[in-house]
């Protein structure tokens, strides 16, 4: 097959968004998710071309400590004809050139052979939560308060050892796109506990540093609109993510399993990371 494999650009995102729903037999609208990633990586996603057509995607977003790898999909009628391990050895490499020493990714079910036979290892799972999320106070409950700019310098700090890398471009990238969509709560000596970041059709990145307010933030998450269904990417290993989304009646939709490949160990507290950014951001 006459297969290229050439950068993705912000005119191919209605085409990339159609392909990722039919390859993962879904209908979400992933257009905002496109958008994010590219902002937060402009030369790290890429797209196969067969004759000119768009049969596949991958990407990934460089945290410097590690990359994570997402949006890796294959046309269904052209699937396990060596376009995905394409895709895949071509990320890698392209990482590899970025000197990055540890690359991370959730894998679906379709996928984790092929990750395997790349050297990835099974480090947890990531489940899916989704609901149906009708918009009910009319502000954030008391004790929490909208993030800004002027957070993210002790927001960082604070969340580094527990991500396992710098994400601040993540921090200011959703607060320019989905302004007043994240909170933060603080103890009585001003200390943040937790915070939780919203996109249009998700909850997270969301990071409880100290225990207690958990359901606060969730409460001040599900005050606002949103494009349902809902969904929270949670970290299997997080028990207490995963108890309190099903009392609030959320349903794990799927799963996966959440991979690494390197030298280095991998860093992070997943037990502290109620949901991540999104299956493609980490």
């Amino acid at each position: 097959m006459n297969i290229t494999i050439r950068q993705l650009t912000e005119t191919d995102d209605e085409q990339a968004n159609d392909l990722l729903n039919l390859a993962f037999q879904s209908h979400t609208n992933r257009l905002n998710d496109l958008r994010l990633y590219r902002r937060l990586q402009p030369d790290g996603w890429f797209k196969a071309c067969l004759d000119g057509r768009m049969v596949g995607t991958v990407g990934a977003i460089c945290y410097r400590d590690f990359a994570h790898v997402g949006f890796m999909t294959v046309h269904p009628d052209l699937q396990e004809q060596g376009i995905g391990r394409m895709l895949m050895e071509h990320i890698l490499a392209w990482l590899d050139g970025q000197n990055v020493p540890l690359v991370t990714l959730d894998a679906s079910w379709k996928g984790f052979p092929l990750y395997e036979k790349l050297g990835f290892r099974i480090l947890d799972e990531t489940a899916i939560f989704e609901r149906q999320i009708d918009r009910g106070a009319t502000k954030p409950p008391n004790g929490v308060a909208f993030i800004t700019s002027n957070d993210l310098d002790e927001l960082v700090e604070m969340d580094t050892p527990i991500f396992g890398a710098n994400r601040r471009k993540v921090f200011q990238t959703m607060l320019e796109l989905h302004p007043s969509r994240a909170f933060l709560h603080r103890d009585g000596s001003g200390r943040i506990t937790g915070y939780l970041f919203t996109h249009r059709n998700r909850i997270g990145p969301w990071v409880m540093f100290e225990p207690g307010q958990e359901q606060t933030l969730l409460e001040a998450a599900m005050s606002l609109e949103y494009e349902n269904p809902v969904s929270a990417c949670v970290p299997s290993v997080n028990h207490s993510a995963v108890e309190l989304l099903e009392r609030f009646d959320f349903v794990k939709a799927r799963a996966g399993k959440h991979m690494a490949k390197g030298n280095l160990e991998v860093r992070g507290e997943r037990t502290k990371v109620f949901a991540q950014t999104s299956m493609g951001a980490g």
